[in-house]
Formats: structure tokens, C-alpha cells, sequence
């Protein structure tokens, strides 16, 4: 999305560890909205987009695996990450969804290796990527008047390191300023009720 006149561009970057089983059990970063939102000043914004980027410092040029398997012969493996940003902490990452009350976007990245398919040391592995962006979900805009918060959750991916390691998920965010009017209020009220 092209940043229009009055947007502003946030970027933050946020720390999870991943442990040697190859989990993280749900984590939430806060992004600070303090300069920009404040109920008792009429002051929100509205998010147009939210973009992820995984990164693991430990490896080349910081890149993420797309490979989150650790090779293991004669199994079927699966592994899956889950990053979402909502205004609303939830206790279990199963619970989050697009039709879940404050999502504002998910990505999910999941990978499945089927061995010994073709013959010994052969393997297919199916990697896909979702992302609901808030373009699809919220397209005039998210309106938010508190901090966003990023949730983070992942199962299996051992192919990341065979010890504790520490991943990162920087987030940019492109949002526009505006006057948060009690119809506005009623409104976020109402759909944090939704479900």
C-alpha cells in the first residue's frame, strides 16, 4: 500500500525465543501508541496495513528458514508459526482468528515433510504461507485508540537451531491519524462483543 499524505509509518522490532523442541508458547510485543492515540484527546488512527517479517539473527544474512523441519528420516513432521496483531490479548492461540473480536491481521506459515516417499533420503515438503492482511479484513482502516499488540506462536519448528534461540519478528505498520468521534467509540465497543 502506497502511504498517503497524512499516514505515518511505525516500525517496530519484536524478540521471541524458540526452545529446542522447537515451540513458543503464545507471546505477546506491545507496540506503543502513546503519541498517537489518546481517548480523552479524540485521537486514533486508523491501521491501513501491518506487514511481518520473520528474522533469525543466528543465521546467514539473518534469513528465516523456510526449511523449519529438522531432517528426521522415516517421519512425517509438521511445523507452523502463527503472527497476528490485535488490540486484544488472547490466552490460547487457537482462538485467534479472522472472525476473532480486535484481529486486525494473521499470518500463518506452515510446513509439512512426508519422508522416504520416493525411496530412502527422499522427502517432499509442502510449505505455504497465509496471510490475512487488514486491506482484506479492515479495508477503509482499523480505527485503534490503545497500544497494538503482536502475538506469536509456534509448533515444531525445529529446524531453526537444536538449542534455545532467539527470533525476531520486525513489524511495520502504516496507519493514518484521525478524530475518534463517540460513534467511532460505540462501534469499536460493539464488535469487541462480536463473538
Amino acid at each position: 500500500m502506497a502511504k498517503g499524505a497524512n499516514d505515518v509509518i511505525l516500525r517496530d522490532r519484536l524478540q521471541f525465543d524458540i526452545d529446542a523442541n522447537g515451540d513458543t508458547a503464545l507471546v505477546y510485543g506491545r507496540v506503543d501508541m502513546s503519541d498517537y492515540v489518546s481517548i480523552v484527546e479524540n485521537k486514533g488512527l486508523a491501521v491501513k496495513e501491518i506487514r511481518f517479517h520473520l528474522r533469525a539473527p543466528t543465521k546467514p544474512n539473518g534469513i528465516f528458514p523456510l526449511d523449519m523441519i529438522e531432517s528426521v528420516n522415516g517421519t512425517e513432521l509438521e511445523a507452523s508459526i502463527k503472527l497476528f496483531a490485535t488490540t486484544t490479548a488472547y490466552e490460547l492461540v487457537a482462538d485467534v482468528g479472522i472472525a476473532s473480536p480486535n484481529v486486525i491481521c494473521v499470518f500463518e506459515r506452515q510446513q509439512e515433510r512426508m519422508t522416504n516417499q520416493f525411496g530412502p533420503g527422499e522427502a517432499t515438503n509442502n510449505t505455504s504461507d497465509i496471510f490475512f492482511g487488514t486491506p482484506d479484513l479492515h479495508p477503509e482502516g482499523y480505527d485503534i485508540v490503545t497500544d497494538l499488540l503482536i502475538g506469536i506462536a509456534c509448533d515444531n519448528v525445529t529446524g531453526i537451531s537444536p538449542a534455545l534461540v532467539t527470533c525476531e519478528v520486525d513489524v511495520m505498520i502504516i496507519a493514518e491519524p484521525k478524530k475518534i468521534t463517540q460513534k467511532d467509540l460505540t462501534q469499536m465497543l460493539t464488535q469487541a462483543q462480536d463473538l
